[in-house]
């Protein structure tokens, strides 16, 4: 699997124009998970400031083109899907290039 942040950002129009409240919100979030679930994904969480109609939301999946379906399935507007490497310090000590080098 491989990791995506993906960004809504109502400024731009990738977020819903009317104020969503926390219980839309998830509802809409939920709706992303089985869509991501559907192409073989998982959506794994999500950053939001509703005031500010902002999201950020970290999937992983097969390839881009698995998230940009869901995205598609129900109708969630993206500003951009990016794949990224999720690195936490125990990632850091167990790459093996990282212990050759100490």
């Amino acid at each position: 699997m491989k990791y995506f942040i993906d960004t809504h950002d109502h400024e731009k129009g990738s977020f819903p124009k009317e104020k969503l409240d926390e219980a839309q919100f998830i509802a809409t979030y939920d709706g992303f998970a089985a869509a991501c679930e559907n192409e073989g994904g998982l959506a794994m969480g999500a950053h939001v400031n509703l005031h500010e109609g902002k999201a950020f939301c970290f999937t992983a999946g097969p390839d881009v083109e698995s998230i940009r379906k869901a995205h598609e399935a129900i109708g969630l507007l993206y500003d951009s899907i990016t794949e990224v490497k999720r690195v936490t310090g125990l990632d850091l000590r167990i790459n093996p290039e990282t212990q050759k080098s100490k």
